[in-house]
């Protein structure tokens, strides 16, 4: 079950997936950001033409009669399209249950708008925790995100937290974590940054990123800070312990197990149907073959996708992070072991067992209780 997300909503997916609708969507509505984030896939990469309001509304129409019933509205920023009120105020008289990112420094000039029609939940992309640390990292103004989450709050929203741990701002999360406590926020925090290949094409490159070592050392850090010692203990236990279970063959894992591209999909700016907002293919053009075509024509093409085997013959298959995304961003191909994301998971289990011995008191050393832990070694 993803974190927050409600039983029932695991359910309708999980129902999604075995008659293939697709009940969930994510609208990139601009590609343009008024921050720059280091690490971003999207912003830089502003499409010739972005679709207007009424392709986007023709296209939720189309959506929402084959089943789409959750909505993200994403971007970029998307309060910046500039049509942002109307679509926004249409797709809530349509019914579709709507979740907003934003960088928030927007939000203060919709309330009213979101006071009218509450979106179901706005994850709000957080990456420091005061002004100095957000003017060096993307330009932004913190004071101005601030204000959004507390307008947020105090008209009854759903607000969670997001945040990406790079090499720009690693020393400050812990400083994230601590505010997303202060102010009673859920806080989902990951220290992977994908390739930015939707950028410029090249497969396996975020000069924001740390190293696999520090980006897992980072992560543990926070996951420690983040919850209660024993909650800490036992999700650092799972990475040691857990191994995938025999009830399902190495080729059912070879294919797309997410819900991308099986009950959901991602629209791009200019009109690009994607399994997922990371990947650059495959795709589909809703707007020139009608939204159901180009969802059948999707959904077999994902299905097609086989990931590499060795990930699928891993005994950590289960646990390890690595997707279809994830393969083809980093290696330029789905069924090519994504190296970067086995050394970070490995790093996480070694710094796990470092902390497991250190609570243990049994003064085991790391490379003893790590010992040929390498995900993909395991057949």
């Amino acid at each position: 079950m993803r974190i927050n997300e409600p039983f029932m909503s695991t359910l309708l997916h999980s129902e999604a997936v075995k008659k293939s609708v697709p009940i969930s969507g994510s609208f990139e509505l601009t590609s343009k950001c008024n921050f720059n984030c280091p690490m971003c896939y999207v912003h830089g990469c502003e499409a010739k033409s972005e679709l207007h309001a009424d392709e986007w509304l023709s296209v939720a129409e189309d959506a929402k009669k084959d089943g789409m019933l959750f909505l993200l509205l994403t971007g970029g920023e998307p309060l910046l399209h500039p049509d942002f009120d109307y679509i926004y105020s249409s797709l809530s008289k349509k019914g579709f249950v709507i979740s907003i990112n934003t960088n928030g420094s927007l939000v203060k000039n919709r309330i009213e708008l979101f006071k009218k029609f509450p979106p179901s939940r706005v994850n709000l992309l957080l990456y420091g925790a005061d002004a100095e640390s957000y003017k060096s990292f993307c330009g932004g103004c913190f004071s101005d995100v601030c204000e959004g989450i507390e307008m947020l709050k105090k008209i009854g929203v759903n607000v969670v937290l997001n945040s990406v741990f790079t090499a720009k701002n690693s020393e400050y999360a812990a400083d994230i974590v601590r505010f997303a406590n202060q102010n009673g926020l859920h806080l989902n925090s990951t220290a992977y940054c994908y390739p930015q290949i939707r950028l410029n094409g090249k497969t396996g490159e975020n000069t924001a990123r740390l190293s696999p070592f520090d980006a897992a050392s980072c992560n543990i850090a926070a996951e420690k800070l983040k919850f209660s010692p024993e909650e800490f203990e036992r999700k650092t236990k799972k990475l040691l312990l857990s191994k995938s279970d025999t009830s399902l063959s190495a080729h059912e894992f070879e294919r797309v197990r997410c819900r991308a591209g099986r009950c959901s999909f991602w629209i791009t700016s200019d009109g690009k149907m994607r399994p997922c907002g990371m990947m650059t293919v495959p795709e589909t053009e809703p707007l020139n073959v009608g939204f159901t075509v180009a969802w059948q024509e999707l959904r077999k093409k994902t299905d097609a996708i086989r990931l590499p085997h060795e990930c699928a013959v891993c005994s950590y298959r289960r646990i390890c992070p690595v997707c279809a995304a994830m393969c083809l961003s980093e290696t330029g191909r789905f069924d090519r072991k994504p190296q970067y994301v086995c050394d970070y998971f490995n790093c996480m289990r070694s710094i796990a067992a470092a902390e497991t011995a250190q609570g243990n008191g049994d003064g085991a050393s790391v490379d003893k209780l790590t010992d040929g832990m390498n995900c993909c070694d395991y057949f």
